[in-house]
């Protein structure tokens, strides 16, 4: 790993700042897992995002026409279905995850499963109840909530994302509470064969995404609605 990692090396030898080269199983021992991949940094826990800075960059991109889509999570705590879903919102233009619940953060297992997503999307705690999608609202963006009871279906070729939205997301046991289904401008269900309830919420995620991509990503094929 040295010759990849010099120029890290040497910046830290000029700062002072003390490194080691171990054998693997040190690294394991280190970690705390086999995923290392080969380096170890202990670094500094970046603050967490406000919401009032994420609704500002959203106010300037509709401002200038471009279309912002947020995610807003209900009771999703599983570390690896949040790297997943950064990993998802990076690949697809989200400008950020709205996450409500207890003890929510940018932990190890989680940046590790957004293998990079979480350098490119920030993950926003916010308090539970329906003030912060107001608040969304507000800025100019229409909640759209997820549900197989959904009056509408994606993919179905009508567009059913607007440019400017909120996709809202539950826990895969119980899905959105019904506070937030009754708050949605609009609910939206993803087609399937029926065997199954509902999807993961990373793999639900990843569709509703796509699907905004394509009406509205660099080559959208509707207009804003």
């Amino acid at each position: 790993m040295i010759p990849q990692f010099r120029a890290v090396l040497k910046a830290a030898s000029q700062a002072r700042v003390a490194y080691h080269v171990v054998d693997d199983e040190e690294l394991g021992r280190v970690t705390g897992s086999v995923h290392h991949e080969g380096i170890c940094m202990l670094v500094r826990e970046r603050p967490a995002a406000r919401l009032d800075d994420v609704l500002e960059r959203v106010r300037a991109a509709r401002a200038r026409g471009e279309p912002a889509v947020l995610l807003y999570l209900e009771r999703v705590q599983n570390p690896h279905n949040l790297g997943a879903i950064l990993r998802v919102c990076a690949h697809f233009g989200a400008m950020a995850v709205l996450a409500c619940g207890d003890g929510l953060r940018l932990s190890s297992a989680l940046a590790r499963t957004a293998q990079g997503g979480a350098e490119w999307v920030e993950l926003v705690p916010v308090a539970p109840g329906v003030a912060p999608l107001q608040r969304a609202r507000a800025a100019g963006l229409s909640l759209i909530a997820t549900s197989p009871r959904g009056d509408h279906t994606l993919l179905s070729g009508a567009p059913a994302l607007p440019a400017g939205a909120v996709v809202m997301l539950g826990s895969e046991a119980d899905g959105l509470s019904e506070a937030l289904l009754e708050l949605a401008d609009a609910v939206v269900a993803i087609p399937g064969t029926g065997h199954l309830e509902s999807l993961n919420v990373a793999c639900a995620a990843a569709v509703a995404l796509a699907e905004h991509w394509r009406l509205h990503g660099p080559r959208g094929l509707a207009s804003d609605t």
